[in-house]
């Protein structure tokens, strides 16, 4: 029963998404502004590649976490993008989606919650491996215990690194094989 609750979320949510993409796009239309419906349809397409892609990797939980993120209360929203179609078959999505869940907890806290924060997910394959780079813009109020999350989590990953920390930028690059 629980499963299929989990899925009458989705849909509502999914349905709720699309109809405010849909007005967006009316309204903008009926403005008279043609481009900018033009772009949103644009933006539409483009998400829906990378949703693909997305599902394409076969890491159910690593996808369901991040096609879903933006519908909880998290203190900041993720965009991602997937570059290339990549093969991942060598990936534990266990491992992977724990260890995402663990860096989005540790994001939620260092983020101030009451600002606009993003977290910009790129994914790229790099010799038999995969590179997420991890862009958050927003307003960073502690970065401590993230940094030193980071530190201690490296044995998941082949390599973390922390490229930038700032009051509002972190950048972080995670190499997993």
């Amino acid at each position: 029963m629980n499963e299929k609750c989990n899925m009458i979320e989705v849909l509502q949510h999914t349905r709720h998404d699309w109809l405010n993409r849909l007005q967006l796009i009316k309204g903008n239309i009926e403005l008279g502004k043609i481009e900018q419906a033009k772009r949103i349809i644009n933006e539409i397409v483009l998400d829906t590649q990378h949703e693909a892609r997305l599902t394409n990797l076969k890491l159910p939980e690593f996808a369901s976490m991040l096609l879903t993120h933006n519908w909880s209360g998290h203190s900041f929203r993720i965009e991602y993008e997937i570059v290339d179609d990549l093969q991942v078959s060598q990936l534990d999505d266990k491992l992977l989606a724990n260890w995402m869940h663990r860096f989005f907890r540790e994001l939620d806290d260092a983020v101030h919650p009451l600002y606009e924060n993003h977290l910009y997910i790129t994914i790229e394959p790099l010799d038999n491996k995969v590179l997420f780079l991890f862009h958050c813009n927003g307003v960073i109020k502690d970065s401590s215990a993230l940094e030193q999350w980071l530190i201690s989590e490296h044995r998941h990953a082949e390599k973390v690194e922390i490229r930038v920390v700032s009051k509002s930028e972190i950048v972080v690059e995670a190499i997993f094989n």
